[in-house]
């Protein structure tokens, strides 16, 4: 089970939103149940999916990895072994990313990976290129081309 990072609590007209890994909302949390007292209250949690800055680091990685990869020559025949054309970020999200992210975690798109499932398919397809290219790029820092 993956972690939750936000929960909605509804108490009467009364709903608050509530990001649980910050620590002044989890006391807002416990305020705000202490003081329902004989009411009735509904929680509803949510997992925690990628954020922006993963979104751009993701994509900026993609971009990188493709770079790289045509940079030192080889194409997606030489990694994927079946296509002689050049990467590009499209491709490496398509035909290296994905197909990992599908075996691995049974999910399609990359809007529904949660935080550290980005770190976990990075860890395999990092390990994948990097055998057999010699090709290993550090996953980038979210803030890498924030001002670029």
């Amino acid at each position: 089970m993956g972690s939750y990072g936000f929960c909605k609590i509804y108490k009467g007209e009364k709903t608050l939103i509530l990001n649980l890994t910050k620590d002044n909302h989890i006391k807002k949390l416990v305020e705000f149940l202490l003081s329902a007292k004989d009411q009735s209250i509904e929680v509803k949690l949510y997992k925690t999916t990628r954020t922006n800055r993963q979104n751009r680091a993701l994509h900026l990685y993609f971009d990188l990895l493709s770079g790289a990869l045509n940079e030192a020559g080889f194409d997606m025949k030489a990694v994927m072994g079946d296509v002689d054309i050049p990467f590009t970020p499209g491709t490496v999200k398509s035909h290296l990313w994905l197909p990992i992210q599908k075996a691995y975690l049974e999910t399609d798109s990359t809007t529904k990976l949660k935080t550290n499932e980005i770190t976990t398919v990075y860890d395999i397809l990092n390990k994948h290129v990097g055998e057999r290219t010699g090709i290993s790029l550090s996953f980038p820092n979210y803030d890498y081309g924030a001002n670029q």
